[in-house]
């Protein structure tokens, strides 16, 4: 630094500069303000207008020494060529110029300063109040998009000097008597209490209501009180009850009888109330017919019993929030809750709110009952977290197992785990050997699938071999029964391709059993055989077992293929016999 000052004082600026740049940077700034002084000292202006550039110190000293020198031409150039982000040198010339009276040349360089204040304080002071109104909607206008939203948002976000000016211009107006005018801009500066004091003034009372209820509390209950006066019951009741004075205009409504205003207030009724005043408020209601008020007041004044009552007699729907309420504002023993909440789980299930109704037995311990609730809203995911969470406790399980099978759980893998899983963990061991026989049925009915229905049945049987019920040696036997008729026919399929004639005398022997419908379709053995001796070109014998099956009212379709049907007949030379209604 001293190198630096040695440097200066010789008047070598360029060496002084150099050593600041690399050794003395915390000078450096300093060194150039120096280095401007010594050209300004000089005269050398342009060179001093560069090195005060370098040192930031431009924005002062350039017009300083300019205007001292009178070089206001070249002052004016400067601030017009010179980037000015901060607007400083132009808003220091806007003054300059306005001080001189050269208001178009002020408005111009205002303008460029963003001082919005400024030019409409201008355009004011020429009575260019039109003006002045355009520029101040056009700053409105480019608030409003800034801040990406509606007019409103715009004016209730308004930039400090937007807001200033707007009021600066409604207090012009105001001077000149244009009210209406003068409240817009007090309101688009945020000084709604000049707005309403304007609007009581004048008896505008159709904008007071609106101006009011954006001011501060104070205000608005001073136009209500204005409003209350003058009989307008309505609007000064809007008004109380936006400043918070709830008391006052509840006591409005009631000397007014004002009917609906009290269905806003009551919403806003609080446990800390005056309790007089909300049974007053809820008999008013009730007198009236208007039931859920009645119990939204009642609730707040913790009159639960006679609150839950009206929701029972009257039908009157039991939110998740008022059923919490009622049972934490509930006045009764721990012994005696239970009864509260089965009472409301007891409503929400008329009224079809099976959840919520669900959440109530569930809280009264009676899950039984909760379970069936739930079930009855059909929500199959819920109802099978609530039967998890329920492991120990069997009749919940059989319970979502039975609804479960009221699904389409053969196409859905899950729905079947869960059933299985369910009616094992409550050792439900005769209701899983019928779910596994009702497998077999629809692997039979729906898909002629015999080997998996022979496996549902082996199934079916070892679940009910683990029961011990009085029948249960002729649930056995039943199944036992089935399965050997399944496995004969499964094996009667198996032998289509190695052994025909051991084939066509097992479904022979089928045909001739007299319980063969208990466990496999007659139709599909005749189908079994028609289809063999269609491919060995046996029409004859087809033909006939195609009459047996018509004999028997077992209905072809179902079974057999339509043109096969139609060749065999062909191949007979007789006309085919139209499809009837025969039983399947």
């Amino acid at each position: 630094d001293l190198i630096n000052l040695l440097h200066q004082a010789s008047g070598d600026w360029d060496a002084a500069v150099q050593v600041a740049e690399r050794f003395d940077r915390i000078h450096l700034r300093t060194t150039r303000y120096s280095q401007a002084r010594h050209y300004e000292s000089v005269g050398d202006t342009t060179s001093a207008i560069k090195c005060y550039e370098m040192s930031n110190t431009h924005k002062t000293e350039v017009p300083r020494m300019l205007f001292c020198l009178q070089q206001l031409d070249e002052l004016a150039e400067y601030v017009k060529t010179t980037d000015d982000s901060e607007g400083d040198l132009a808003k220091w010339w806007a003054q300059y110029c306005e001080s001189n009276g050269q208001y178009d040349k002020a408005l111009q360089f205002y303008g460029r300063a963003g001082d919005l204040l400024s030019v409409v304080r201008v355009l004011c002071f020429q009575g260019e109040f039109e003006r002045a109104e355009e520029r101040m909607l056009d700053a409105v206008s480019n608030s409003v998009d800034a801040n990406d939203g509606g007019a409103d948002a715009g004016d209730a976000h308004l930039a400090p000097m937007v807001a200033a000016a707007a009021y600066h211009l409604a207090r012009q107006y105001e001077n000149q008597e244009k009210i209406p005018e003068a409240i817009a801009f007090f309101s688009r500066a945020g000084r709604f209490n000049h707005a309403v004091r304007l609007a009581r003034e004048h008896g505008l009372d159709a904008e007071l209501v609106g101006l009011a209820v954006q001011a501060s509390p104070k205000v608005m209950r001073e136009a209500a009180k204005h409003l209350e006066d003058k009989g307008v019951y309505d609007k000064a009741v809007t008004l109380y009850h936006k400043a918070g004075s709830i008391q006052k205009a509840l006591e409005l409504c009631f000397s007014a009888q004002l009917f609906q205003p009290l269905h806003d207030i009551a919403d806003d009724i609080g446990p800390d109330a005056d309790p007089n005043l909300q049974k007053k408020l809820a008999d008013f209601f009730l007198q009236y017919g208007h039931f859920d008020k009645a119990v939204s007041l009642l609730l707040a004044g913790k009159q639960v019993s006679r609150a839950l009552d009206l929701c029972v007699q009257h039908k009157v729907m039991i939110s998740e929030e008022m059923a919490d309420r009622m049972l934490k504002d509930a006045n009764v023993s721990k012994e005696e809750k239970p009864r509260v909440q089965e009472k409301i789980a007891r409503c929400c299930e008329e009224q079809g709110q099976y959840h919520l109704a669900t959440k109530m037995y569930t809280l009264a311990g009676n899950r039984v009952k909760a379970m069936k609730t739930l079930i009855r809203s059909g929500d199959t995911e819920k109802i099978i977290k609530y039967a998890q969470r329920s492991r120990r406790e069997p009749m919940l399980l059989k319970l979502a197992a039975n609804y479960l099978q009221t699904l389409d759980w053969h196409n859905d893998g899950s729905i079947m785990e869960h059933i299985i899983n369910f009616y094992t963990k409550a050792k439900a061991f005769e209701n899983l050997s019928l779910f596994y026989d009702a497998c077999a049925q629809v692997e039979i009915d729906e898909y002629r699938d015999y080997e998996k229905a022979l496996g549902a049945l082996k199934k079916a049987l070892a679940e009910m071999e683990k029961t011990s019920g009085v029948d249960r040696a002729s649930k056995e036997e039943n199944l036992m029964s089935r399965i050997t008729l399944v496995r004969k026919f499964v094996d009667a399929r198996k032998l289509v391709k190695t052994d025909t004639a051991e084939m066509v005398k097992i479904c022979h022997s089928l045909l001739d059993e007299p319980d063969v419908e208990s466990a496999v379709r007659v139709g599909d053995v005749f189908a079994l055989l028609i289809e063999f001796y269609h491919l060995q070109g046996n029409m004859e014998q087809a033909y006939h077992l195609i009459e047996k099956m018509r004999d028997r009212n077992i209905i072809l379709s179902p079974y057999l293929d339509q043109d096969m049907v139609d060749s065999i007949y062909k191949a007979m030379g007789i006309e085919a016999v139209p499809e009837v209604s025969y039983r399947v």
